[in-house]
């Protein structure tokens, strides 16, 4: 009988964590893809502000490019959330007092923003475009503005970091001990990292894509044990199953970081094999946020 009863709850437990986990879903890929392009705008500010190279402005204006296609594909998946994708216009009422809204306001802001550098940069690069004539006149007297495109760089480095912090905020909850950790913290600002690093040496940004990418892989590796140590003392349970998903998140961060120094070593930069790590580390993610979700603390 005892055996029994141990085997049913823990069929419970597993039926209740993948039903959570399934329903969260689209907070996942919301979080992945937010900071994914947070990570991108802000590599790319950043290459603008310090660089002098060129071409700087082309490739900052593909990987902001690149960035918004992502945002907007995150804010599609996270109106799934609510049900009803309309009521994702309910956030704004939160603005101030709740995280989450905080967090989606941010997003937005952000979106805005990086809308407004690539369309003001667009008439810049092509001055001659027969393109968007009705707003055309209006961008090129706004580019006219002084040192623009540096006072818009700066304002998406604030705003990029700004937007994981309330990412960190809407879960590091006091009433969810897995959450309220700087491990939390530590997670959202890596992901942003690997992700954004490898995104942008895929995108043609090199060495700021390079620095990136390695950085956050170490630091997910290394601090993985550790964090595993604290998560197996607060929920041992919990922790034990998610073991399969850390793995496949560390075996996939060491395949990506395998090709970035294959390629480095050729000494060729190849974009197929910068796809592939983007790929890999992108399923990596989603494998450790996946991890973070099932650590949600459930009393059955």
């Amino acid at each position: 009988m005892r055996k029994l009863k141990y085997r049913v709850t823990r069929l419970v437990k597993c039926l209740i964590l993948r039903r959570s986990s399934m329903h969260e879903l689209p907070l996942v890929f919301f979080t992945i893809f937010g900071q994914l392009s947070a990570g991108m705008i802000l590599l790319s500010s950043l290459f603008y502000l310090v660089y002098r190279s060129k071409n700087k402005l082309a490739i900052t204006q593909k990987i902001n490019a690149v960035a918004l296609i992502f945002m907007a594909i995150g804010m599609a998946i996270a109106s799934f959330h609510l049900g009803q994708p309309l009521r994702a216009f309910n956030v704004i009422f939160g603005i101030g007092r709740s995280p989450m809204s905080n967090e989606i306001f941010t997003f937005g802001l952000l979106f805005a923003m990086t809308f407004a550098f690539v369309l003001l940069n667009y008439f810049v690069l092509y001055p001659n475009s027969t393109k968007l004539q009705i707003i055309k006149p209006l961008c090129q007297k706004i580019n006219r503005i002084p040192h623009l495109n540096y006072l818009l760089a700066m304002i998406l480095v604030i705003l990029s970091l700004f937007f994981v912090w309330t990412i960190v905020l809407t879960y590091m909850l006091a009433t969810i001990k897995t959450w309220n950790s700087c491990y939390t913290a530590i997670q959202m600002y890596t992901a942003m990292l690997v992700l954004g690093g490898i995104a942008v040496t895929w995108l043609g940004l090199y060495r700021a894509g390079y620095c990136a990418f390695f950085i956050g892989s170490l630091l997910i590796l290394l601090l993985k044990m550790p964090y595993l140590k604290l998560m197996s003392e607060i929920a041992p349970d919990l922790t034990s199953n998610q073991y399969c998903w850390i793995i496949a998140q560390c075996a996939l961060l060491i395949i990506s970081i395998t090709l970035v120094l294959f390629a480095i070593l050729r000494k060729q930069h190849q974009v197929m094999i910068y796809l592939l790590a983007f790929i890999g580390v992108f399923i990596a993610e989603i494998c450790g946020r996946i991890t973070f979700y099932n650590l949600w603390m459930i009393t059955v």
